[in-house]
């Protein structure tokens, strides 16, 4: 059978996706090769969210054109956010490029594959190329975003419990590449996470763009509980599981309800990743990040109130544009402070 090769650029939802495509592919019969020197199929999982990862999978991508003049029958592709946000155009200056799919499809690209397997297999060399671009936006793809190939013993796994953002910091393409927040509902999320804890996981990372933002739009709170937080007890209620995390939150979305499940629920990890971006309210209100390092520190001190060791991790952004020496001095002073 034909043996495929992944490589992934970016964050844990690249990483997540890239599982989905590699189990897909495998059930239908497709092997795990080591190096794309010897993969059939070569794909390219691109994160859009800073130009390094751009170029860095241009880069690759113009170096795997050697082995396609090699081996004419080996198909390539680009998946994910750069894949999404330039489309057809990547085919401009890579010939050999096969395949183009969008952060929405995941879940075609195993027939994507088989069909330009296919075709490359079959057509004569004077037939014109033939590539596959999909990039389009398709409804429900939030509920496509499951199943995924476990490695022997595996103790961990990230689930993906919603695509998409709403938010638009101004630092960030995210809302371009993955669309409008789109939610999965809570029960579907509970099984794939009892099937993982089935055979063998003990800690799950819940995963979304802003995860704490879960369901707003879909979900109605309950004794006022978000739909987040609903879905943290349910899982949290799963035997078997042992740890429970999430990434990465929005300061906007800790309302008092997700607090407390820090007092409510020991699975809970004992470690908030929360960005604050910079110390620098004029700074705050040019990324659009809706809150002031006043709420934030606030924040932050009510959430160890709730856990009294836990771990805080954070993002920050230093040279944004209009950044002056005193607005950096103003973040360096927030970072500086006792906890």
């Amino acid at each position: 059978m034909p043996k495929f090769f992944i490589k992934t650029y970016g964050c844990q939802m690249n990483e997540r996706d890239s599982e989905q495509v590699a189990h897909s592919l495998i059930a239908r019969g497709y092997e795990r090769a080591q190096s794309e020197l010897d993969a059939d199929v070569v794909l390219l999982n691109t994160c859009s969210v800073r130009d390094m990862a751009d170029q860095k999978a241009l880069g690759k991508m113009g170096m795997l054109g050697r082995i396609a003049n090699e081996r004419p029958h080996a198909v390539f592709g680009f998946l994910g956010c750069m894949a999404q946000a330039r489309g057809a155009s990547l085919l401009k200056n890579l010939p050999h490029v096969d395949l183009v799919v969008g952060t929405q499809k995941f879940h075609r690209v195993a027939d994507y594959v088989d069909d330009a397997l296919e075709r490359k297999r079959t057509r004569r060399m004077d037939d014109p190329r033939f590539s596959i671009v999909d990039v389009d936006e398709e409804a429900g793809s939030q509920s496509t975003i499951r199943n995924q190939q476990l490695a022997p013993k595996q103790a961990t796994a990230f689930v993906s419990i919603m695509q998409g953002c709403n938010m638009h910091c101004t630092f960030c393409i995210v809302p371009q590449t993955r669309g409008a927040e789109r939610s999965r509902t809570i029960n579907e999320i509970v099984g794939e996470v009892r099937a993982l804890v089935s055979h063998g996981v003990k800690e799950v990372t819940l995963l979304g763009q802003i995860v704490n933002l879960y369901g707003r739009h879909e979900f109605p709170k309950i004794d006022n509980k978000s739909p987040f937080v609903q879905l943290l007890d349910a899982v949290h209620q799963i035997d078997g599981l042992e740890r429970l995390r999430f990434t990465s939150p929005h300061p906007i979305g800790f309302r008092e309800d997700l607090i407390d499940a820090y007092r409510r629920l020991p699975k809970l990890v004992d470690h908030l990743h929360l960005p604050m971006q910079s110390g620098s309210n004029k700074i705050l209100k040019a990324m659009h990040r809706t809150y002031t390092a006043e709420k934030y520190v606030d924040l932050v001190g009510r959430v160890r109130e709730a856990r009294k060791d836990i771990a805080i991790t954070t993002d920050i952004i230093v040279g944004f544009p209009g950044e002056t020496d005193d607005d950096y001095k103003q973040t360096r002073d927030l970072v500086d402070r006792p906890n």
